[in-house]
């Protein structure tokens, strides 16, 4: 091991009374790769937080390179590269990332950092303080002995690396791993995923109670009305308009399908909401969008619950540490959202899943919100489950739904169900401020487009031109959602997290007009669709606001912001006239 990185190699720990400590971690190297791990502890209730080689990747500002920074839950909103230069202090603590990854980007000991244990459970403390620019871990014990090891393994990149190789090695160590799979792969062995990869993916959000609701803990008797927005016999008069406009491959995604409307009162579907048709016209539509060549599926959630569902057992909700019950922070259209213990929700799957699929629905199924959202933790007694735990069983459950249906997709990128995800309606909800950020790049994609699915930002949803030249640079699924806006406006929020852009498909008129811009997208996507199944090998940077991408082909993408087009290998294909 180089002595420049073994000297970087020992952990700061902050004892429980204040006390900081040097401790020298346990280290070995494996083919260019440094694998350190926090020395086991006769006593770990003297340790309130471990800071881990904190000078690992430290520079001073004026410096040339950059660290890059992942996006996540509780961090910056699309991967940034953070420049060595001039600038006030700055510092930030983030965590919940959707790759458990960092890089420094320097001029000797480059490195992708990669938190391989204790996965979950870190923060990431990176900013610039008297002109020292510094990017570590914080692993927060707090007195409690840690679950499993804390190991973080150092890929070592060479002098010429950027944002392109650290990609690229943290792709090569998941694939080590056994836990990526092509998806031309995939498509061979599943008729579904060469389908989903070539359609526009079409979701359809078909009724709803307020958000937020004026009942918090709702009862039959006490339920607010519920807004039809799309009946199954408006949809299936939308699939002949689609015809029509010769969009012959898309994969229709029913949201609100069930009793009481989206998220009306989960993890209870049933009875199909009468109020749209119920059962025997929801049945007669997956029916007609199969013998049409079209893909019908739906969307379920299994993370979490509401007090009004005939189902409900307070036992299946995920509990603190105190033991009480936890609930998200922002109601939903059934009232308070309790979160459901991983598994209890593998349970419910399982048990409702193969009924949801015998009304019709076969495509690549939806489940909500479970790869946007960070593990989590259950207290409860009866079925304690750590994040570790979490990842493994949200992973069960998609698998699960993927052998009932054909295929697998949901509403983020969080890297943790990769070895499952077919596709992600967006990896990340867009940037937002971050006084760290000179610059964004398509990190996710460069590790998993050729793997898994993607549309990159909730705004690309129901794109116009101008969102087209993002979706075309990130490698994006076309993704169009009827009624994306359906909470009640708030002067004071952005509540449109999917743009202003939006459908409807309740009257003729409105079928007809979504459709025509529906299909000019789709008929630009067929030009451009056999990227899908590649990786993309390259993402570079240019001048005057140019971004130009190489895939494994050699076919090339060039994206010109300022003039507002696109090229693929020198023909322009944005925008559409």
């Amino acid at each position: 091991m180089k002595q420049w990185y073994q000297d970087r190699m020992y952990a700061r720990v902050i004892r429980m009374d204040g006390r900081v400590d040097r401790v020298q971690l346990d280290c070995m190297e494996d083919c260019g790769t440094l694998i350190a791990s926090f020395p086991e502890q006769a006593d770990w209730t003297d340790i309130r937080t471990v800071e881990f080689a904190p000078e690992m990747g430290q520079n001073k500002a004026g410096q040339d390179g950059y660290y890059i920074i992942p996006h996540g839950e509780g961090s910056v909103g699309d991967t940034i590269l953070c420049r060595f230069r001039e600038r006030e202090d700055t510092e930030m603590v983030l965590d919940r990332f959707a790759m458990p990854i960092w890089s420094c980007i320097q001029s000797r000991g480059s490195f992708v950092a990669i938190v391989s244990s204790m996965t979950y459970e870190y923060r990431l403390a990176v900013g610039v303080k008297d002109g020292v620019y510094s990017c570590y871990a914080c692993f927060d014990l707090n007195g409690h002995m840690p679950y499993e090891p804390i190991t973080i393994e150092f890929r070592l990149l060479d002098d010429k690396a950027d944002y392109n190789e650290a990609a690229r090695a943290y792709r090569e160590w998941r694939e080590q791993r056994g836990e990526l799979r092509r998806y031309d792969v995939r498509a061979k062995e599943r008729p579904q995923a060469r389908y989903t990869a070539e359609s526009i993916y079409v979701r359809i959000r078909q009724g709803w109670k307020p958000v937020p609701p004026p009942v918090r803990e709702q009862t039959p008797e006490t339920e607010p009305e519920m807004h039809v927005a799309a009946t199954f016999d408006d949809v299936s008069e939308l699939l002949d308009v689609f015809q029509a406009h010769g969009i012959d491959k898309a994969e229709i995604c029913l949201v609100g399908w069930n009793k009481s409307g989206h998220d009306g009162r989960w993890p209870q579907p049933f009875p199909v909401e009468e109020r749209l048709g119920g059962e025997e016209a929801l049945k007669r539509l997956t029916a007609k969008a199969r013998a049409m060549g079209y893909a019908m599926v739906c969307h379920t959630n299994s993370t979490d619950a509401y007090s009004i569902a005939d189902c409900w057992a307070e036992t299946d909700i995920l509990c603190d540490e105190a033991g009480a019950p936890v609930k998200n922070n922002q109601p939903w259209s059934g009232g308070d959202m309790y979160q459901v213990c991983p598994l209890c929700g593998l349970r419910q799957a399982m048990e409702l899943l193969p009924k949801v699929r015998a009304l019709g629905f076969e495509g690549t199924h939806y489940i909500d919100v479970i790869s946007t959202v960070f593990p989590r933790t259950c207290h409860a007694p009866g079925h304690p489950v750590t994040r570790r735990q979490c990842a493994a069983l949200w992973n069960r459950i998609l698998r699960f739904a993927r052998q009932q249906f054909g295929g697998i997709s949901s509403e983020g990128g969080f890297d943790f169900i990769a070895p499952e995800l077919d596709f992600g309606l967006y990896v990340s909800f867009g940037l937002g401020d971050c006084p760290l950020a000179d610059d964004v790049v398509p990190l996710w994609q460069l590790v998993y487009h050729g793997y898994i699915l993607s549309n990159p930002y909730s705004k690309t949803v129901n794109p116009t031109n101008d969102d087209l030249l993002k979706v075309v640079e990130y490698g994006g699924r076309p993704t169009f959602y009827y009624d994306s806006k359906f909470v009640t406006p708030d002067p004071n929020k952005d509540v449109n997290w999917m743009g202003e852009n939006d459908y409807h498909c309740h009257t003729p008129e409105d079928r007809q007009s979504s459709a025509e811009w529906i299909a000019r997208v789709y008929r630009w996507y067929e030009g451009i669709r056999h990227l899908q199944t590649l990786t993309m090998e390259r993402h570079e940077i240019l001048p005057d606001g140019v971004r130009r991408v190489t895939y494994e082909n050699g076919d090339q993408i060039v994206v010109d912001y300022r003039q507002k087009k696109a090229y693929l290998n020198g023909k322009q294909i944005l925008p559409l006239e």
